[in-house]
């Protein structure tokens, strides 16, 4: 078979059925192995940067490895933003391209395309990259780029494939898959873990993507309910118990009721986090000294919280032997559980007195989505204020923002989840300044007939940007934080993409119904200076640092 065919059957046999790229000189056999096997869906997009967007958004809806293809040098280079949001977030994304022939590597002759030492610039994005050194060598390089992504702390990897080796006529076996065991967690650390947390008599949980990661809601569920602990999550973690459940905190963290519910807590359980800069205002926020970390990643214990009990390994089989030598409970002090949920809503209503007419647009979201519905977040203040905190999630997977804060990544993370999940409402919230950046890909979206609602609040600018200049810069205006749009219903229906505009909170939910019911992209743009403004809350995401002593 050629090389092409080879990547692809690989790609099949590890239970890839979807790639997300743009056709290229260098990556053309693939795509011709693609068209003449069958098995796999390319989505073609029209900027690489949407490319690896798009198969992170699949993988984080799915869990499953998402994969793209570029082309070789500006396209690789193209997408190297979407690899840090991803590498950000812990997704699984493979980033197929393509390279110039193998013999001519290194010697800066002037090909078509011909990057600087692109394994290079791919190393420094990536868990991972590699480059096979023959045909023969593709089946290895990618099964070993598909482990790496998978297995441990998940992370994007790459592989650069010379144009020779792709055309290639080999005699060559495909690799067989057959799942990857989950890293056990040592006995004796979690025997002593147990210990510590069952001496508490506050005890809290504290909730990471990794809990998602490692399918184990229903685990970190049962343990909140044997221990009567409330569960706060980290952003990334939304979803890991639904936010109606009466133990859930959900991500108020810095919040001062919570921060306060914090304070008296005895012992805190924290599984599959980073505690990350923007989730405990950098690490200012105060944690009980009795804590207890479980994570994939050893290096993430202790790095910015100090523990009394470490345990490396995958947060499934820990919670799991953790309900095991916890079977019996912990005493709990009287009146915890209604703490915790006192804490909660006094949290949550703190919110809502801030939110003016945008609480009435967040009830009618909420009320109109399925529990099962994929919400997508751009880095917004809609996506700050409530988007990411007081929209209630119920599920796992279906919470899905912009974890490097970057702004842009709305839409292809959300048409990604709508190739991953056909059978879900997938809604994507944006703002002005970030959704321009990706939206030629509202053609992929009318293409491929991908049913996303976006919600487009448009205030005329870089919102949170201009926040901060009014907050800390005595409202200077510079860069250009006020942006001159498009007429965005125009645009839409240039595509023909169906949209409505509203300019009060009234109207947002008879158009947000039509959006939903479209049978393809529909776009709904609320205009921010008519609804009236909004606020990030905490001085913004970006404050001026802390002096130290």
């Amino acid at each position: 078979m050629s090389g092409g065919e080879l990547i692809v059957k690989t790609l099949a046999a590890a239970g890839v059925d979807t790639v997300f790229g743009i056709i290229s000189v260098h990556n053309i056999p693939i795509y011709d192995a693609i068209h003449r096997l069958g098995g796999i869906r390319p989505v073609p997009v029209r900027h690489e940067q949407a490319a690896l967007l798009m198969a992170d958004g699949y993988a984080r809806a799915t869990g499953r490895l998402g994969v793209a293809i570029t082309s070789t040098g500006p396209g690789a280079a193209n997408a190297m933003g979407s690899m840090a949001e991803a590498y950000w977030a812990g997704s699984p994304v493979l980033h197929l391209t393509g390279q110039i022939e193998s013999r001519y590597l290194g010697q800066s002759k002037g090909f078509i395309h011909e990057p600087k030492d692109q394994l290079a610039l791919l190393q420094a994005g990536s868990k991972w990259a590699g480059r096979p050194h023959s045909t023969e060598d593709i089946p290895a390089v990618l099964g070993e780029a598909i482990r790496r992504a998978l297995v441990g702390r998940q992370r994007p990897v790459a592989v650069e494939l010379p144009i020779d080796f792709q055309y290639a006529d080999e005699e060559l076996d495909v690799p067989v898959f057959e799942g990857y065991p989950r890293d056990e967690p040592s006995s004796d650390d979690l025997a002593r873990a147990a210990e510590i947390v069952a001496a508490g008599r506050r005890p809290l949980i504290w909730a990471g993507g990794g809990v998602i990661a490692a399918e184990a809601s229903s685990e970190l569920r049962k343990l909140a309910e044997l221990l009567g602990a409330g569960v706060i999550t980290s952003i990334n973690g939304r979803g890991s118990i639904p936010e109606d459940h009466p133990l859930c905190v959900g991500a108020l963290a810095l919040e001062e009721p919570v921060q306060a519910l914090l304070g008296e807590a005895d012992v805190l359980l924290a599984v599959g986090t980073r505690f990350q800069g923007y989730n405990t205002r950098n690490w200012q926020l105060g944690l009980p000294r009795t804590m207890v970390h479980l994570d994939i990643d050893p290096e993430e214990i202790g790095r910015n919280y100090p523990v009394v009990q470490g345990v490396v390994g995958d947060a499934k089989l820990g919670l799991q032997e953790l309900l095991q030598l916890l079977e019996s409970g912990a005493p709990v002090d009287p009146g915890w559980a209604e703490r915790v949920g006192r804490a909660k809503a006094e949290a949550r209503g703190a919110l809502r007195a801030r939110l003016g007419p945008y609480d009435r647009i967040l009830d009618d979201l909420r009320t109109a989505l399925p529990r099962d519905a994929i919400v997508v977040k751009d880095a917004t203040i809609a996506a700050y204020t409530w988007g990411n905190r007081l929209l209630e999630v119920y599920e796992p997977r279906t919470s899905i923002h912009s974890a490097s804060l970057a702004i842009g990544p709305g839409l292809p993370l959300a048409l990604g989840a709508a190739v991953a999940r056909p059978d879900r409402q997938v809604v994507c919230i944006a703002g002005d300044g970030g959704f321009v950046y990706n939206l030629a890909e509202l053609a992929t979206a009318v293409q491929e007939k991908l049913s996303v609602a976006i919600l487009l609040f448009n205030d005329g600018g870089y919102g949170v940007l201009r926040n901060i200049q009014d907050q800390q810069f005595e409202g200077r205006r510079m860069a250009s934080v006020d942006l001159v749009n498009p007429d965005f219903v125009k645009l839409a229906d240039a595509f023909g993409v169906p949209s409505r505009r509203v300019e009060s909170a009234e109207r947002f939910a008879p158009a947000l119904r039509e959006a939903l019911a479209a049978s393809g992209p529909a776009l709904v743009e609320i205009d921010v200076r008519a609804v009236g403004p909004m606020t990030v809350p905490f001085g913004g995401t970006s404050r001026r640092p802390t002096p130290q002593r």
